[in-house]
C-alpha cells in the first residue's frame, strides 16, 4: 500500500506555505510564495488586495506541487489555519465587496465613539466591554453602510478559503476573536441581537465548527482554481498561532510557546477561561475544545528582522548567495560574535507601540564607535525577546502558570543564536520544535483527525509533533539580562514619554 499524504495550509500575513506531510508528521513537500505589500490607504489602516489571499493559496500550492514527486492520488486531506482577525466581506454573487481588512488594521477604533455604550445580558466580561468595538463588521457597518448593505457574508481568512475550496459557509471557531461567538460555551450567540450587536445579522454569520470538522470536499471550481485534487476532503483547522502550538505539540494546561513570525509572542495554554479585566493580554480558543491560549505577542515581532535586512543589509545578498545560506543566517553568525547586551547597544521595539506605551517609537539607545551591523541585529534580537518576556510575565502571573519550560517555532526558531538568546533571557529550556513550519502541520494535524487517522488531537500530537533539540539557559547571562531590563529597558519610555509624545505632536513641512 502507498504511502498516504495531507495538505497543511498556513495563510499569513506576509505569505502562504502550503506543506505536504506523510501521516507521521514528515515533511514531503513544500511551497510558499510571498503576498503583495500590505496596502495602507492611511495611517492606521492596513488592506490586502483583494485578490492577494486566494493568489496566495494558488500559488503556493503550484509550488508545493513543483517540489513533489509522488502522485495526488495518495492525499487523502486538506487541513486549513490562517491568519486571524482579518474580515472579508461578499456579496451574493461571491465578489469582494472590499479590501480584506488585516488583523493589523486599528480603524475599529473609531466604533468606540460612534456605538456608545453597550448594553447586554452577556456573561463573557470580553463580550461587554470589548468585543463589540473590536468587530470590523461594526466598522463597515457604521463607516461604510452601502458596503454593509450589499454584503451577503462574512469571513475570516480560513472561512474565507474554505469557500472558495469547497462551497460551504463555515468558520473556525478557534479563529473568531472578534466574531458573534460564544467564547465560553463555545458555539453560536443563541439570540439575533447578541449576534447583531457584533455588528452581523445571522444570516450574514457563517457556521462555527470546531478545529478538526470536514467541511467539504474540493469542488470541481475548487481544483480548477487552485490546483487541489478534486473530491479530497478539506478539514477546518485553526487561527496561525493556536495551530503552531498544535505543531509544536504544546497542547497541555501549563504549556507555553513562543512563536517568531510578523506577530511574536507567548502563549500559555490554560484549560480556564480567564479574559484580562485591563486587556493586558490577549485570549484565544484553542485547538482543542475548552482549552484557551494566553497570549502576549508583539505586533510587529520578528517582521522587524525582515525590516531590518531589508534597508540595511543590501550589501550581504552577494556574500550570502556565495555561501549558500540567507542573509539572516550571516547576520545571526556575525551576532554570535557579540556579547550579551550587544556592547550597550539597546533597543525598544516600539514599532508598533502598545497600549501601555501609546506614545513609544522604535528606540535604539547607547552606539559608540564600536557598534556595527552585528551589534545592530543582536541588540534587535534582544530587544524583541525581552519586550515577550516582560509582557509574558505579567500573563503568567496573571493565570498563575509559571513558565517552566519553552516550546519555540516560526522562522526565527532556525536560529541558534534566536534559541539561546531566549533560554538565557527566560532562564528556562527551550525546546526548538521539529517542523519550523509547524503552523501547516498543526493543519495537516486537524486533518488527518477529521478524517479519522488518529481518534483526537492528542493523538495526533504524539504521533506527528517532534522537537529536534533543547537549549539550556546561562545563569550568567540570566542574571545579566534581567538586570538589563529592569534597570534599562523598562526605564526608557517611562523617561521620554513626554519627549515621544512631543516628538509625535510636531507637524511635518508640507504636510
Amino acid at each position: 500500500m502507498s504511502e498516504k499524504y495531507i495538505i497543511g495550509i498556513d495563510s499569513g500575513t506576509q505569505s502562504t506555505r502550503a506543506l505536504l506531510f506523510d501521516t507521521r508528521g514528515k515533511r514531503v513537500a513544500a511551497g510558499s510564495v510571498q503576498h503583495p505589500k500590505m496596502l495602507t490607504p492611511q495611517l492606521g489602516w492596513v488592506e490586502h488586495g483583494k485578490n492577494d489571499i486566494a493568489n496566495g493559496l494558488r500559488e503556493a500550492v503550484a509550488d508545493m506541487f513543483g517540489n513533489f514527486k509522488g502522485s495526488k492520488e495518495d492525499i487523502i486531506a486538506i487541513g486549513l489555519a490562517a491568519q486571524r482577525c482579518v474580515v472579508i466581506a461578499l456579496d451574493e454573487n461571491d465578489t469582494m465587496l472590499y479590501n480584506p481588512l488585516s488583523w493589523m488594521d486599528e480603524r475599529w477604533k473609531m466604533n468606540f465613539a460612534s456605538m456608545g455604550k453597550i448594553e447586554t445580558d452577556v456573561e463573557d466580561p470580553l463580550y461587554k466591554g470589548f468585543f463589540p468595538y473590536f468587530s470590523k463588521v461594526n466598522w463597515f457597518k457604521q463607516n461604510l453602510p452601502e458596503v454593509y448593505a450589499k454584503a451577503s457574508k462574512f469571513f475570516g481568512v480560513t472561512g474565507y478559503l474554505g469557500y472558495k475550496i469547497t462551497g460551504s459557509f463555515c468558520e473556525s471557531i478557534s479563529n473568531s476573536l472578534g466574531w458573534p461567538y460564544d467564547l465560553i460555551n463555545w458555539k453560536e450567540f443563541d439570540t439575533d441581537a447578541e449576534i447583531e450587536l457584533m455588528g452581523m445579522r445571522r444570516d450574514q454569520l457563517a457556521e462555527p465548527v470546531l478545529a478538526g470538522t470536514v467541511i467539504g470536499k474540493v469542488s470541481s471550481r475548487g481544483a480548477v482554481d487552485f490546483g487541489l485534487p478534486e473530491g479530497v476532503p478539506v478539514v477546518m483547522g485553526t487561527g496561525d498561532k493556536q495551530s503552531e502550538l498544535l505543531g509544536a505539540g504544546a497542547i497541555n494546561h501549563g504549556q507555553a510557546y513562543i512563536t517568531l513570525g510578523t506577530l511574536s509572542g507567548l502563549d500559555i495554554v490554560c484549560q480556564d477561561y480567564k479574559p484580562s479585566p485591563n486587556f493586558s493580554y490577549s485570549m484565544f480558543l484553542s485547538a482543542c475544545p475548552k482549552l484557551y491560549h494566553f497570549e502576549a505577542a508583539i505586533q510587529k515581532g520578528f517582521w522587524l528582522i525582515s525590516w531590518f535586512r531589508d534597508n540595511f543589509c543590501g550589501g550581504l545578498k552577494a556574500d550570502a548567495e556565495a555561501q549558500g545560506i540567507s542573509i539572516e543566517e550571516l547576520l545571526n553568525r556575525e551576532a554570535t560574535k557579540v556579547p550579551p547586551g550587544a556592547d550597550g547597544l539597546v533597543v525598544l521595539p516600539d514599532w508598533s507601540p502598545v497600549g501601555s506605551r501609546p506614545n513609544s517609537k522604535g528606540i535604539y539607545m547607547g552606539f559608540d564607535d564600536r557598534h556595527g551591523r552585528a551589534h545592530m541585529f543582536r541588540a534587535l534580537l534582544e530587544g524583541l525577546i525581552i519586550q515577550i518576556k516582560m509582557s509574558s510575565d505579567h500573563t503568567a502571573e496573571q493565570l498563575g502558570l509559571p513558565i517552566k519550560e519553552l516550546y519555540i517555532g516560526g522562522g526565527g526558531s532556525k536560529s541558534n543564536l534566536c534559541a539561546q538568546i531566549i533560554s538565557d533571557i527566560f532562564g528556562v529550556p527551550v525546546n526548538r520544535v521539529g517542523e519550523s513550519e509547524n503552523c501547516s502541520l498543526g493543519a495537516a494535524m486537524c486533518a488527518a483527525v477529521g478524517i479519522g487517522v488518529y481518534a483526537d488531537l492528542s493523538a495526533a500530537v504524539k504521533n506527528m509533533a517532534s522537537t529536534t533539540d533543547q537549549f539550556q539557559p546561562n545563569k550568567e547571562h540570566y542574571d545579566f539580562y534581567d538586570a538589563l531590563s529592569k534597570n534599562v529597558i523598562q526605564k526608557i519610555y517611562p523617561a521620554l514619554e513626554n519627549v515621544l509624545k512631543d516628538l509625535s505632536a510636531l507637524k511635518v513641512p508640507g504636510k
